[in-house]
């Protein structure tokens, strides 16, 4: 580039000596002001959003507390096995009828009793349930319910209750139990 052509070279586009250039501070300014604003409100809806959560938490803890509180005066006294398991949630519960069979050999529907296995045979208990069952209005027809067991009971004969109430025409049960932390 010996004769001048280059771009620094020539009138127009030659700088000045002794001029620096300087960053215009002002827009950096005014993008940083939007910005700061901007985060501002996305904060605040933030932490509208996240107390409207915690009270729905609270409100759902309070009803599960007062569904468990009515549940447990309406249930028969069985002593469960605790576990760590995954909790149903409230709403598939609902209107499902317990089976619970207590540690001193009986067995209810809700809390009508159906059958007392202790004079009884496991058989004859068996038997007992069939017949209980159908004699029930909350029997007739069932086919979903939950199972509870008292942990004092033999496990075949919890099994053998399983397979009856299979039997039975209960096709779809879960088996209770407690947190172990109870």
């Amino acid at each position: 580039m010996a004769g001048g052509a280059g771009p620094l070279h020539g009138a127009r586009g030659r700088i000045a000596q002794g001029t620096l250039a300087e960053i215009n501070v002002t827009p950096l300014v005014d993008v940083m002001l939007v910005l700061l604003v901007i985060f501002m409100v996305a904060s605040s809806v933030e932490a509208a959003r996240i107390s409207r959560e915690a009270e729905t938490l609270r409100q759902t803890i309070n009803e599960e507390q007062a569904a468990r509180a009515q549940g447990d005066e309406a249930q028969v006294p069985v002593d469960l096995p605790r576990v760590h398991a995954d909790k149903l949630p409230a709403a598939g519960k609902a209107g499902k009828p317990v089976v619970s069979f207590d540690g001193e050999r009986r067995i209810w529907l809700d809390k009508e009793l159906l059958v007392d296995c202790r004079p009884k045979s496991v058989d004859a208990c068996l038997d007992g349930f069939d017949a209980g069952l159908a004699k029930s209005a909350k029997g007739k027809g069932l086919r979903d319910a939950h199972l509870r067991a008292d942990r004092r009971l033999d496990y075949g004969l919890v099994l053998a209750l399983m397979a009856r109430m299979r039997r039975a025409g209960i096709e779809h049960f879960g088996l209770v139990s407690e947190d172990p932390g109870k």
